[in-house]
């Protein structure tokens, strides 16, 4: 087996440096997620187009969630598939602003979210490392904190950026400048994670050496498991029912939940930007909007994590996932009935999305949680995978109804559909106490290294 952090002398705060470098990078996919809706709408976009988008790029994260998850159980090893997605996420990024057409960007737009799925499992897979069942959640919400004050970061410097750039530039040259921008945020994040990424945990031992693909130590090789001739060769030599290895009864009805609860949230969130920009929002104050969501959920990691750590974390996940089915059409009242745009109705839909935020930092935390518990000893990676794929694809699927139901029928029902959906899966999460009364023990996990 892989030697841990702790038997090579490695303490577990020392190798957390590549945090840094993870919550850089998460600077400028915040900035990302919300800057290229927006310049779908400045290219000429509507809110059906915003559905297509979100559809494409969420079903384009399945593969390299499933992949890399899979990969990283298989192989035991992190810095080269991390490594390999950042520079993946830099790259279409660095492309995007040369862009005029908005099948262009939706296909790029791709391009980046499969390289961010593919580095989200690993960064989970890595952070749970060495460490016992009882710390799982207070890990994962350090890594979900560092995640969200970057991703938060990201959006404070897109309002910064469109305030001050905004009046030398038309809107789309801002959009354009902003993309570079975060092109070069990525570049810096990746040579950063090159540095500070754990070598120890690439070092498989004798015994396991000879049954895992060989891997060059040279910066050249560090890429070698994402090149396409790897993962065809690997492709044909894996059983794809080997995903489902090891997905036990509680975990497979989670991640049906987990399915509905976040096709929920897409239908919700794929139209929000044509939503708020159409009831007279400029840039400047959608960014502000997502910027308090953001800041609510990076706030609130550390004390999701210690709920977690408290109380019943499926009793805690479906009461988090009953706010926001409340939250949802409530963006939509409150927008019509403040008379938006106004400083009323902007600070009303601001304090509704502190509730948006506040209840995905429990979300984030409890779901990785439950799957890590769920999942078979030796198969977290893959667990986690799945977990990625199934919520990126309900994501997408849920983002295509949303664009359509918004350009169909409006608004306030679109937001309806998406709380109900959102009810639904918290009332499966609220059943599995009943289906699965103990959770996963702590029986499998390795030592503190703490």
């Amino acid at each position: 087996m892989t030697p841990t952090l702790r038997a090579l002398g490695v303490s577990q705060n020392a190798s957390d440096r590549w945090l840094y470098a993870w919550a850089g990078a998460n600077v400028a996919i915040g900035a990302i997620s919300l800057l290229v809706p927006l310049f779908v709408v400045g290219l000429g976009g509507t809110a059906f187009d915003l559905g297509v988008l979100w559809f494409a790029t969420s079903v384009a994260m399945v593969p390299g969630a499933l992949g890399v998850g899979a990969l990283v159980d298989r192989t035991g090893r992190h810095r080269p598939f991390a490594l390999a997605g950042l520079g993946g996420i830099a790259v279409a990024t660095a492309v995007l602003p040369f862009l005029d057409g908005v099948l262009a960007v939706v296909l790029v737009d791709s391009v980046l979210w499969l390289c961010v799925a593919s580095v989200s499992p690993v960064f989970t897979t890595l952070v749970l490392a060495d460490t016992s069942a009882r710390e799982w959640s207070g890990r994962i919400a350090r890594l979900s904190k560092y995640q969200g004050y970057g991703w938060a970061g990201g959006l404070v410097l897109g309002a910064v950026w469109t305030r001050a750039v905004g009046s030398l530039l038309d809107p789309l040259a801002v959009q354009r400048s902003l993309l570079v921008v975060c092109a070069g945020l990525l570049v810096a994040a990746t040579l950063a994670a090159a540095r500070w990424l754990p070598r120890v945990a690439d070092a498989p031992d004798a015994e396991d050496f000879g049954r895992r693909p060989r891997t060059l130590r040279t910066a050249r090789g560090a890429l070698s498991p994402l090149l396409p001739g790897r993962l065809v060769s690997l492709a044909r030599t894996s059983d794809p029912r080997s995903l489902l290895d090891g997905v036990s009864r509680p975990l497979a009805v989670y991640l049906a939940a987990v399915s509905v609860f976040f096709a929920g949230f897409s239908v919700f969130s794929a139209p929000l930007p044509d939503f708020l920009a159409g009831v007279g929002f400029g840039d400047d104050a959608v960014y502000v909007l997502y910027v308090v969501s953001s800041l609510s959920s990076a706030a609130f990691y550390v004390g999701a994590g210690a709920l977690a750590d408290r109380y019943d974390i499926r009793r805690l996940q479906s009461g988090a996932l009953g706010l926001r089915a409340l939250a949802f059409p409530a963006v939509a009242v409150a927008a019509y009935a403040l008379s938006a745009p106004s400083l009323t109705s902007l600070l009303g839909v601001a304090l509704l999305n502190v509730a948006v935020g506040l209840s995905w930092a429990v979300i984030a935390v409890t779901a990785n949680t439950l799957v890590a518990r769920y999942a078979a000893p030796g198969r977290r990676g893959a667990a986690l995978g799945l977990y990625t794929a199934l919520s990126s694809g309900a994501g997408g699927i849920g983002g295509l109804l949303g664009g359509w139901l918004a350009a169909r029928t409006g608004y306030l029902l679109t937001f309806e559909v998406a709380g109900a959906l959102v009810l639904v899966g918290g009332l499966v999460v609220f059943g599995l106490r009943w289906l699965a009364p103990e959770q996963a023990s702590d029986a499998s996990a390795p030592a503190s290294a703490d």
